[in-house]
């Protein structure tokens, strides 16, 4: 069985075996990366790469996994961002034991203050 020589951000170059690596591939966009727990330190580790390396390590092995964006990655934003207020905001409204019960019958349009 191959071996795979890659790289922990702690523990520098490890020794991994293919099964115990796993390519992540983007069905949307086309881009990847590999993900592997270092043997020495437990630590997941994931790097970006290239369809050339993605080729050469599904050859020797590492299983592949592919994914999709969500689509609302696509949507176009509108509104001005969350802030520190808005979460305040909402953090004091779920405080409130009624917030489930408001947010259905904001759901339903039946919203009252």
């Amino acid at each position: 069985m191959p071996i795979i020589r890659a790289s922990c951000p702690t523990c520098g170059d490890v020794d991994i075996a293919p099964n115990a690596m796993t390519v992540m591939l983007c069905s949307s966009n086309g881009e990847a990366s590999y993900v592997f727990r270092c043997p020495s330190c437990t630590m997941v580790v994931s790097k970006a790469v290239d369809k050339r390396i993605v080729e050469i390590l599904v050859s020797s092995g590492v299983k592949i996994h592919f994914w999709r964006l969500p689509e609302e990655s696509g949507e176009e934003v509108v509104g001005p961002p969350v802030d520190f207020d808005d979460l305040l905001a909402f953090h004091q409204q779920l405080a409130d034991p009624t917030w489930l019960e408001r947010l259905i019958r904001y759901s339903q349009g039946k919203y009252e203050q």
